[in-house]
């Protein structure tokens, strides 16, 4: 796990110089940079395989023709290496990077495929000055990108490395803004600043006399876009797809164990973590939040996961958090967006307390709830449609008349007045369901900052919708996955566990899981409360299983309604009426605010 960044296709000047301290937190072990007249890559590292010298970067193949910057790991490193000893390849190192980099200079991007882990990198050829860049199948590890008007190609794995080499010119990127409004985060592959796009999920790009090339090297995995109705083998019955979902999560956490360092466990409280719990060698170390504040129990799941801990040998710890210390934390966390988002402090305040405890690696259950079903949303959103197309062309009209009612300012009403308004959509009630502000709310909020709602289409992403072959469920599935995990969980879990110098890697989060999992119908993987993974998983007692879910959530609305608490930061002026209730809105403002004057130097002004 670590940083990169590079500048191809001219003079580097004090390129290493401006990004290198800006990915400094990504990667505390060692720093390298490497340059010529038209070519600079820079690295900064977090020794988790390979601890000795020969792991550093950039790294350069035996010839000297290739240069490799990675972020990341390879969890087959060791298949790929033995395939490449017997055709002769001679290894100096034992880490991944080593491998990574004769796997690509012998295969090229039609080796991807074989790739097994989270990866982000660029691979410089010195003879023909060009360039190959990939990201893994989920977008796990971020690549930001800014092409300028002659050729040159600048990468990073953070925007703000970007921002800091002054190479991009700062402009806020309004479509991406109302996106965030609406959505609590910023859909790939856009950002919020004008010019700068993420390589999306799954792709690579050649980067060669000035033309970029992208094309996508792996089809999403199951979990994200389900494939064609499978023909001729039966599909398997309950009892396989239990037998087949063991094996496949014991062969994912497996992979996931591989380290030169120890590795530890963010347990939640909730199935996943305490299914990766069961599966993972005994004597982890577990690290759980708790908030011990009078109003907060619904949110502590810290007796639980203490419980579970001890049942499987763990060695546990528990930060207890109270609005006072996530009042101290707020402004160092605040600083540590790469992007605004919604979500975040929760892995961030686990993330510093597993670093303080020693620690360099941890697991994390996320993914789980997309895989097998989790959310709420499987139920919800597609009742919502149901419903909506039971109104028929009523809709606008009865949405004219909701809105006109004495509540008609409340955030849910305000987003299903939205729903109303168009024909009937999966993916709009989707964002009815996980909505923060609608489309009417978020022109609202544009214009009253003096920005032109015009530049924002509410319906972008919308248009977007599920693969027409997929049952309800699986729909949701692929809309949790292309929006909630990919845009915002994703995101936050890199830059929040590297802000404190940790790799945080996701067993559930698995192509290759998701891979062997794909022959079991929908209707069993994704059937409520994760009756498959409860099943795969039968270590885990009944008092524990049996438990409502509750997510590894915190308790904002106590917090933020609290004006003792001081958690709550500046806010942006905001149109009268608009109603700032729920946490969620409220947050999402604030961090909106923090971050356009930190990184763009704009503050949000109202209109007179």
């Amino acid at each position: 796990m670590c940083g990169i960044a590079g500048l191809l296709g001219r003079s580097p000047g004090t390129f290493a110089d401006r990004v290198g301290p800006a990915l400094a937190h990504r990667g505390p072990d060692d720093a390298g940079a490497w340059q010529d007249d038209r070519c600079c890559l820079v690295h900064r590292r977090l020794a988790i395989l390979d601890l000795s010298p020969a792991g550093h970067q950039p790294m350069r193949s035996a010839c000297g023709r290739w240069l490799l910057v990675f972020n990341g790991e390879i969890y087959n490193h060791r298949e790929l290496r033995r395939e490449l000893i017997d055709e002769g390849h001679r290894f100096q190192g034992s880490g991944d990077t080593e491998v990574l980099l004769a796997w690509l200079v012998s295969r090229g991007e039609a080796g991807l495929a074989r790739l097994r882990g989270m990866a982000a990198f660029c691979l410089y050829d010195r003879q023909e000055h060009t360039a190959l860049l990939g990201r893994d199948p989920h977008g796990i590890k971020p690549l930001y990108l800014w092409q300028g008007g002659r050729g040159e190609l600048a990468f990073a794995s953070e925007l703000r490395a970007l921002l800091a080499s002054g190479l991009p010119v700062p402009r806020l990127n309004v479509q991406a803004l109302g996106g965030f409004l609406a959505t609590g985060s910023v859909a790939e592959p856009a950002t919020l600043v004008e010019g700068i796009q993420r390589l999306p999920a799954g792709h690579w790009a050649r980067w060669a006399q000035g033309r970029l090339q992208v094309e996508p090297w792996r089809p999403l995995p199951e979990s994200l876009l389900a494939a064609a109705p499978r023909a001729g083998a039966e599909p398997p019955g309950p009892g396989e797809a239990v037998e087949l979902t063991r094996a496949a999560l014991e062969d994912s956490v497996a992979a996931h164990m591989v380290s030169d360092v120890p590795v530890g466990l963010f347990l939640s409280g909730g199935l996943d973590s305490a299914a990766l719990l069961a599966l993972a060698p005994r004597g982890l170390r577990t690290f759980t939040i708790g908030f011990p504040e009078a109003g907060a129990a619904g949110f502590d799941e810290s007796e639980p996961a203490a419980r579970i801990a001890s049942l499987f040998g763990a060695e546990h710890t528990l930060l207890p958090l109270a609005a006072e210390q996530a009042r101290a934390w707020l402004p160092e966390f605040l600083a540590s967006q790469d992007q605004p988002s919604n979500d975040g402090f929760n892995t961030w305040c686990v993330s510093r307390l597993a670093t303080e405890r020693g620690l360099k690696v941890a697991l994390s259950g996320l993914g789980g709830d997309e895989l097998f079903g989790g959310y709420t949303s499987f139920r919800s959103v597609p009742r919502l449609r149901r419903w909506r197309g039971r109104i028929g062309p009523l809709g606008p009209p009865v949405a004219f008349f909701v809105r006109h009612t004495p509540a008609g300012r409340r955030p849910k009403l305000q987003r299903l007045g939205a729903l109303l308004e168009a024909p009937p959509s999966l993916a709009r009630a989707y964002r009815c369901q996980r909505g923060f502000f609608s489309p009417r709310e978020v022109s609202e909020l544009l214009r009253h900052w003096g920005l032109s709602d015009r530049a924002w289409h509410p319906d972008g992403e919308e248009r977007q919708e599920p693969p027409a072959h997929l049952a309800d469920r699986e729909a949701v599935a692929w809309l949790e996955g292309t929006r909630y995990l990919r845009n915002q969980l994703l995101p936050d879990s890199d830059v929040m566990a590297m802000a404190a110098g940790l790799e945080l890697r996701l067993p559930l989060v698995d192509a290759t899981l998701e891979s062997r999992l794909a022959p079991i119908p929908a209707d069993l993987r994704l059937q409520h409360g994760k009756g498959l993974l409860r099943r795969a998983v039968p270590e885990l007692p009944g008092w524990f299983t049996d438990r409502p879910k509750q997510g590894f959530r915190f308790p904002f609305q106590l917090w933020l309604d609290d004006p003792r608490a001081g958690l709550l930061g500046q806010l942006p002026p905001v149109p009268a009426g608009l109603d700032l209730g729920p946490w969620y809105r409220r947050w999402n403002l604030m961090v909106l605010q923090h971050w356009l004057r930190q990184w763009l130097g704009i503050e949000l002004a109202g209109s007179l």
